[in-house]
């Protein structure tokens, strides 16, 4: 059985190692983006884990394949979900990090997202002839 916290831990490792998160990130946003995504991949996983289960058992069922060797299909279709999970899923999150990168862009240079001083609209002048 996979633990869920180590298993989230696991993750947050790997992505903290591997993901192509800009250097000038500040450290509290890396940790929160890690946490956020390596949390969301975790809850992936161990629904997935336990469908391999299910569908493993079942075919297993209706082919009247014996239980020793059920277990041993079971067992290693989740290691090749584990794996895949620790080599693929951070490549899903490139776009995230892009756009997290220019959200933390426009807090540097405007503050908390928005720019400073009051927003103005400029009409261009008509001239009538």
């Amino acid at each position: 059985m996979v633990d869920p916290v180590e298993l989230e831990t696991a993750i947050a490792a790997v992505y903290a190692k591997q993901l192509p998160i800009p250097a000038w990130w500040p450290a509290e946003a890396r940790a929160v983006f890690i946490e956020e995504y390596a949390s969301e991949a975790a809850i992936m996983v161990l629904s997935e884990f336990d469908a391999i289960g299910d569908r493993v058992t079942d075919w297993a069922a209706r082919s009247q394949i014996s239980g020793a060797d059920t277990s041993a299909m079971v067992a290693s279709a989740r290691r090749v979900l584990l794996d895949e999970a620790c080599s693929e899923v951070q490549y899903d999150l490139s776009d995230l990090i892009a756009s997290k990168s220019a959200e933390l862009r426009a807090e540097a240079v405007f503050g908390h997202g928005r720019p400073r001083g009051p927003q103005h609209v400029v009409w261009p002048i008509q001239h009538r002839v």
